[in-house]
């Protein structure tokens, strides 16, 4: 079963990254020659959303780690579009050409938009710019050569948006983290100890509506992260259902139309972004949250029909299930998503 009605991924560089996806979950390649690999094409920042999303659901649906880090990457080009300062659009053509990975350290400015968290990056004003300190918790696509886009917070409460490089005095990258999956994606901690933010490389200081103008996209594409993993398991699953398998049938079937219907509803919304329609934030955090959910529920039931080949540390069904195991954690988490969701409802009734 494939839900995906249009091909947007070339093939021959959807059967690189699907050739490369066990490479890759050992951390023998870096999950950024994903963003080297599209960036050689042009590849990284479609037209518009809804091509977006289906590329990054195409890519998921063969490897994570590498849709994790363009969905990432992706996410930095947005941000400087949207500021379209003269600095943003200076290094843009960088990111777009994949040569310098692009980093979203924006987990704690969302949750503070949001009323769920606040920001953790301290800024202080001074001649001709800020001096950021403090720590982002987790980010990835972590380089010395990286492009990093953070927001941070004046002790009057000035929210600033800002870009700045991996290897600028005063940043310290961390170790990689030690997780279950997506080792190849460079995610550690990013501490910042009196690090000198020039006025050029402010992308914003209209926190709010920043947020609001990109937060759509960042859910959206956040989706085909979640739908792309759960389409290959459920496939997967799908192609098992014999012998005493068979038990399960309805399950599969059950969660593969979840799956179908959440791509139709994740198109529907991108194709109303990208003709500026309406889309309320409760349509877009029930969508993500039922394609997290769906996501989890296609990798257990394919880890069950899988038997012995479910449990292999190296097989494609434990490389998704481990995959599925990370989205309800990432920012925003599945508690983070209902919180929220249950806020935007009583305010939609109010």
């Amino acid at each position: 079963m494939t839900t995906t009605t249009t091909t947007v991924v070339e093939p021959e560089v959807l059967a690189t990254i699907a050739d490369r996806a066990k490479a890759v979950d050992k951390n023998e390649i870096p999950a950024r020659y994903g963003i080297e690999l599209l960036g050689q094409r042009g590849e990284i920042l479609r037209e518009d959303l809804l091509e977006r999303a289906r590329q990054l659901r195409e890519i998921a649906s063969v490897d994570l780690s590498v849709a994790f880090g363009l969905w990432a990457h992706s996410m930095v080009a947005t941000y400087l579009q949207t500021a379209d300062t003269a600095y943003a659009r200076e290094i843009l053509p960088t990111v777009l050409q994949g040569r310098r990975p692009g980093v979203t350290g924006m987990a704690a400015a969302f949750k503070e938009a949001a009323g769920a968290g606040e920001i953790d990056l301290h800024a202080e004003r001074v001649e001709d710019g800020y001096v950021l300190t403090g720590k982002l918790n987790w980010a990835s696509n972590l380089a010395d050569d990286a492009i990093i886009v953070t927001a941070a917070k004046t002790e009057a409460g000035e929210r600033v948006l800002v870009v700045l490089d991996g290897n600028a005095p005063g940043v310290t990258l961390g170790k990689p983290f030690a997780l279950l999956g997506l080792n190849a994606t460079s995610s550690a901690w990013v501490s910042l100890d009196g690090v000198f933010i020039a006025d050029e490389q402010v992308l914003s200081t209209d926190f709010e509506s920043f947020v609001a103008a990109v937060r759509p996209t960042f859910v959206v594409l956040q989706t085909s992260e979640c739908l792309g993993v759960a389409e290959a398991a459920i496939e997967a699953a799908a192609q098992r259902l014999h012998g005493v398998n068979e038990v399960l049938t309805d399950d599969v079937e059950e969660t593969a139309e979840r799956i179908h219907a959440l791509v139709d509803k994740q198109e529907d919304l991108a194709r109303r972004i990208d003709e500026r329609g309406a889309v309320t934030k409760v349509e877009l955090l029930e969508l993500r949250l039922a394609a997290a959910e769906a996501a989890v529920a296609a990798a257990n039931l394919e880890v069950r029909l899988a038997g012995g080949a479910g449990y292999a540390q190296s097989s494609p069904a434990s490389r998704r299930f481990r995959e599925a195991a990370f989205i309800p954690v990432q920012s925003p988490s599945e508690t983070q998503l209902k919180w929220e969701l249950q806020r935007a409802r009583q305010q939609q009734e109010g």
